[in-house]
C-alpha cells in the first residue's frame, strides 16, 4: 500500500454504542459457533490452518504485510498441528488405552502420544510419511517449544524471547503444512476405519 493510500484510508474512530458481538438480522453476515466440542475442535483445526493459508496468500503477494502477518502466521500453522495431535489422540486413543492430553502445548509429547496410539492400532509406515512428519513436528516444536515464541516478544518475567529463526519462505512454510493437514486427515480416516472394523 503506497503512502498515499495509507493517509486516504478511513479512520474509525471508538463510538458510544458500539459492541463486539452482535447477530445480525441478515443470516448470511453471521458466523456460527458450534456448539458441541468434538464439532468446535475440527472447526478449529481447519480455521487455523485456513487462516494461516489466507495469510501466506496475502503476505505472498503484499510485501509490506509480510513481516506482521508472519507472526500470527506461524502462530496458527503451530496451533493446527497442536489441536490435531490432541484431537487425533483424543478421538482415537481410548480405543488403545491411551488417554488424551489437554494440559500439555508441548508437540513433542503430543507426537509421542499419537504414535502410541498408531502403534496400538498396529499401524505399520510403509512409505515413511510418519517418519517424516515426526521431523516436521520436532523442527516446529524446536523453533516454538511452548506455544510463545510468535505470540509474545517476551517471557513471563519480561525477558526477550529468542527467536530461533530470522526468516523464513511463508511458500514452503504453506506447501509443507498441506502435507502435514493431508496426513492428519489421512490418519483420522484410517484410525476411523480400523475402529470400525474393530469387533
Amino acid at each position: 500500500m503506497s503512502f498515499e493510500a495509507l493517509l486516504s484510508k478511513p479512520f474509525r474512530w471508538p463510538k458510544s454504542g458500539d459492541r463486539l458481538f452482535t447477530v445480525s438480522s441478515d443470516w448470511d453476515g453471521n458466523a456460527t459457533l458450534t456448539e458441541p466440542a468434538h464439532n468446535r475442535m475440527v472447526l478449529m483445526m481447519a480455521g487455523y490452518k485456513r487462516a494461516a493459508d489466507l495469510m501466506v496468500a496475502h503476505a505472498t503477494d503484499d510485501r509490506g504485510d509480510r513481516d506482521t502477518l508472519v507472526f500470527p502466521i506461524l502462530f496458527n500453522y503451530r496451533q493446527f498441528i497442536e489441536l490435531s495431535l490432541k484431537y487425533l489422540i483424543a478421538t482415537y486413543g481410548p480405543t488403545v488405552e491411551i488417554e488424551a492430553i489437554w494440559k500439555s502445548h508441548d508437540l513433542s509429547v503430543l507426537w509421542a502420544r499419537f504414535q502410541a496410539v498408531l502403534e496400538g492400532f498396529a499401524v505399520t509406515d510403509p512409505d515413511g510419511a510418519d517418519e517424516a512428519v515426526g521431523r516436521i513436528v520436532a523442527e516446529f516444536a524446536a523453533v516454538d517449544p511452548g506455544s510463545f515464541s510468535h505470540r509474545y516478544p517476551v517471557d513471563t518475567k519480561g525477558r526477550p524471547i529468542e527467536l530461533a529463526l530470522g526468516h523464513v519462505d511463508l511458500v514452503v512454510l504453506a506447501d509443507v503444512m498441506t502435507a502435514v493437514d493431508g496426513y492428519f486427515t489421512g490418519c483420522d480416516g484410517y484410525l476411523d476405519a480400523l475402529e470400525g472394523a474393530e469387533p
